[in-house]
């Protein structure tokens, strides 16, 4: 279940609120979030750690990042 908040800026990031881990592992992406960031239903993900928080990218934009480093380091 999601938390209703506003959203806000803090520091470089934009928080959309809270959710809840479900049952089967699940999460939902605030609708702001979502809107935001242009997701369609059956998105996909890359889903990394980093120093104890959940990073989800898009799959788009993390291909668009492998592709732009891969063409940086080929100079």
């Amino acid at each position: 279940m999601i938390q209703k908040n506003k959203v806000k800026k803090v520091l470089d990031c934009t928080v959309f609120g809270s959710t809840n881990l479900g049952q089967r592992g699940q999460i939902v992406v605030p609708k702001e979030a979502r809107e935001f960031l242009k997701l369609k239903k059956g998105e996909k993900f890359v889903v990394m750690e980093k120093a104890g928080c959940l990073v989800l990218i898009p799959s788009k934009i993390a291909a668009k990042f492998a592709k732009q480093m891969t063409e940086a380091l080929m100079v």
